[in-house]
This record gives C-alpha cells, structure tokens and sequence, in this order.
C-alpha cells in the first residue's frame, strides 16, 4: 500500500514537472516566434522590448513641438529717392520662428515649456506626434526660471505624460530625452543622469540646481521632457549652454511643477517676502588667499517678517534649501525667488556647530519692499529731485527725475562707477519720475532677474545692469 502511495505521488509530481516545463517551452516559443500585428506583421519580441521602449512608449503622446512665430512689421519707406534706385515704398514683414518642445502634464490641455522659446512668439502652434495640431496661448512665464505654461485650444482631454520626481535621482542611472531638436520631430536620445544641483552661466548670468545629462539635449529640444528609466518626467530639458559638447541640462521637475501649478492658478509668480538678507562665505587659504565657501551667511533678519517667525537668526549659515545644496548668496536667492507664495521652504543652516531645519513660508512682497530690497542689493540710494533742484545740479528736465543719493562702499553700485547726483532715467527702459515709477518697473524687473537703469551724468548717458538674482 505504502509502495502504491509513492507511486502516486511520484506521478504526480512527475506530472507537474512536465506541466511546467510546457509553460516554459511555451513562453520561449511566444518570445521567439512572436504573435503577428494587425496588418499581418510579426509583434517585436520581448527581447527588443526593452524597458526604455516602454518608457518612451508611456510618454511620447504627450510630448509637444512648439512653433513660436514673431511677426516683425516693416517701417514704411517714405524716401522719394528709392524709387529711382530700386527701393521699395515698402519693406517686407519678416516672420521670425523659434522651435522648441514641450510636454502637456494636465489633461485640460496645459503645456510646460521654456520660456525662452516662447519669449517672442505672437502666433503659437502646437503639434502632435499623431499629427493634430491646435493652437495655444501664454497661460504665464517665469523668466527667471526659464520656465511657461500655455493652454492649447481645443475641447478635449489631451494625453498627459507620467510625471516622477527628481528628489531621489542617482548619479549614472539611465536619462531619456525626447523632443524636437532642430526641427526633427519626436526624436529620442539616451544618457545617464551625469551630475545634480549644477550651476550653468548662460546670456550673462548664472542658472542654478540643474540637472546634468549626456543624453543630446540640442536647439529645439528646449522645454521637452527628461525621463527615468520608467517613463516618468524628471526634468525639463534646457539647450541654454549653447558651448555644450556631449552635456545637457534640464530644470528638476519638482521645482518646474511648483512654478507650472501656480501660473496656472494665478498666471503669475507673486513676488515672495522672506525677510532676511544673506552674503556669500569666504575663508583663507594658508596662503592668506580668499576662497569661496559652501553656503550663504544671514546678515540681517526683519522684524515681524516670516524668517523672525521661522527662527531664522543673524549668523546662521544656510546650507541647503528644500534639500538642493546651496554654493552661495546667489544661488540662495535664486531658489528663493521663484517660490509660490505660502510655499513652506525647509532651510538647512548651520548654527553654533550644529546643523537644523528651519521652515518659512514667505509672504507678499510690497512695492516698498522690493524698493528697499533692490538698493539693498546693488548699494544704492535713490531721491526724487524737482525740476528746480535738477536744474541747479545743471540738467534741464521737464519733470521729476530720480537721482542717486547715496553709493555704498564696495557695493554693486559702486564697482559699476556711480556716484552721488548721478541721474536715473529709467529701469528697464521704462521711463522714472517717481518711487511710483520705480516700484513698477521692478516688479517687472524681477520676474527677469535683471535691472539695467539708464544713467545720465552730465551729457552722457550708459547703460548699467544689475543682477536682481
């Protein structure tokens, strides 16, 4: 009897061996010999099916080439003497086209891009991979950042690409570029993820927490998406370094998506108050040279502002801001300027030999503010002066006019060689006759980071850049 059990189960376990060895034979056969297609060709197998064909695969419907037309309107030619030397009595219009990419990452139809494709658009049309095209409108822009939303028209719900997370990226894993580089459409490039937390100098000023790539980031693939290995969005690539060889970069997508949401919540990045001032580190080397120093040292904290409230205190020195390192005061500033307001930032600081976490969420800022906050920044002091009192200084002006009062010592103002009675005549080649006047033209100013104030000293004039951070 005990001989018949076993010869049983022998059997049966016999049985299942060849059952699963069916299944197995079954599958290579699958993958070898694979199941044809609707149009009577042979599927792909498994083998060339390869995770980053599937990455591509989740996202590619989603991704967008973007044609940005500027239509530049000719002057009209009112000289007799051109039509007896072959002119014309009018010029051509000339229509000026910038190329890029994009990704749609909400259903209802918006786009995240960079802004600098878009920057000089008037006409904007936006192409599918399947070929429909719609076109779109400017929802809002971050300059700064680099970074717009548009809204494509049409009635629809459009194909949106997965969207990952770029706060746990490792250095060497895979990188996916997909985008429209000079005019290719949908074209796709491969890397790894080379380097983080990069600062990029580009159009005459720095660019700060970037990723870096070897995957081909070039003109056209501006604004479209940067992926991981599962087909999630990590990044928004950016062909800002023209000098690049083998070397892309591309804006994490944790901090492209903060800036996506809120311009299309508002249409606009509202200026953040944090109310604290920090400057850059310097130590000396043994040979009494100075060197840079990680981290930016806070100077000054306001009261009744949200750093009081945070905890935030002169002498700390901030290491790291929502985790991204932090090399200097311009870097800071930076990753502060382009925060929604109410964002709660953690920042790092060293304190007293010990290191913590500070939380502040920044409030609005004012006009009166900002003003205080740009001639904090460039060392300046501003006046507004009549049309007497400039007359007596030896300018004859029709109204009010701002003038230099008072240049710090070793400040941004004073390396550029302004001095006391300088006059101002406009920021951003928006005219001044008042802080009114002013306060505006900054608000302006600071979404592009940048305030060039026109100078008048005696019959000259010059032009003089500032960087707002």
């Amino acid at each position: 009897m005990a001989r018949s059990e076993s010869s049983s189960k022998t059997k049966l376990f016999n049985g299942r061996a060849l059952a699963r060895s069916a299944l197995l034979l079954c599958a290579a056969s699958l993958a070898a010999s694979p199941l044809a297609q609707a149009d009577g060709r042979p599927a792909p197998s498994l083998a060339r099916r390869t995770p980053l064909v599937l990455a591509v695969e989740k996202t590619k419907a989603a991704v967008v080439n973007i044609n940005a037309q500027e239509v530049v309107r000719a002057h009209p030619v009112n000289d007799g003497w051109s039509l007896f030397f072959g002119g014309n009595l009018q010029a051509r219009d000339q229509v000026r086209t910038s190329l890029g990419s994009g990704f749609v990452f909400d259903p209802a139809g918006y786009v995240l891009t960079n802004f600098h494709v878009i920057a000089s658009g008037t006409r904007i049309q936006v192409s599918f991979d399947d070929g429909q095209d719609y076109t779109a409108k400017v929802v809002g822009t971050d300059p700064g950042g680099d970074l717009a939303v548009l809204k494509l028209e049409g009635n629809r719900q459009f194909p949106t690409a997965p969207l990952g997370t770029s706060s746990d990226l490792m250095l060497g894993e895979p990188a996916i570029a997909i985008g429209n580089p000079f005019g290719l459409n949908q074209s796709v490039s491969m890397g790894v993820i080379s380097a983080l937390h990069r600062a990029v100098p580009a159009d005459g000023r720095s660019y700060y927490d970037f990723i870096q790539t070897d995957s081909s980031i070039n003109p056209g693939n501006s604004g479209g998406p940067l992926l991981n290995a599962d087909g999630a969005v990590i990044g928004v690539c950016s062909a800002i370094y023209a000098n690049a060889q083998g070397i892309g970069f591309a804006i994490p997508i944790d901090r492209a998506l903060r800036i996506a949401r809120e311009l299309v919540k508002s249409g606009e990045i509202s200026d953040a108050y944090w109310g604290f001032e920090a400057e850059s580190l310097e130590v000396k080397d043994p040979s009494g040279q100075r060197a840079a120093r990680p981290g930016a040292k806070v100077n000054t904290v306001d009261e009744a502002s949200p750093a009081k409230s945070a905890g935030l205190e002169p002498g700390d020195i901030i290491t790291k801001a929502d985790g991204a390192p932090v090399q200097d005061a311009d870097e800071l500033r930076f990753l502060l300027h382009d925060v929604p307001v109410g964002t709660q930032m953690k920042l790092t600081v060293q304190r007293a030999g010990t290191s913590q976490e500070v939380a502040i969420g920044a409030r609005p800022l004012t006009p009166e503010q900002a003003q205080t906050l740009f001639e904090n920044r460039t060392g300046l002091a501003l006046q507004v002066i009549s049309v007497k009192q400039a007359a007596e200084l030896g300018y004859q002006t029709a109204r009010p006019v701002l003038a230099v009062q008072m240049v710090e010592r070793g400040s941004a103002a004073a390396r550029a060689g302004l001095r006391r009675g300088d006059l101002v005549r406009s920021l951003n080649s928006t005219e001044l006759e008042s802080f009114k006047d002013l306060r505006a033209a900054l608000r302006q100013a600071r979404k592009s980071g940048k305030a060039v104030l026109l100078i008048q000293r005696g019959y000259q004039t010059s032009e003089v850049p500032f960087d707002l951070g």
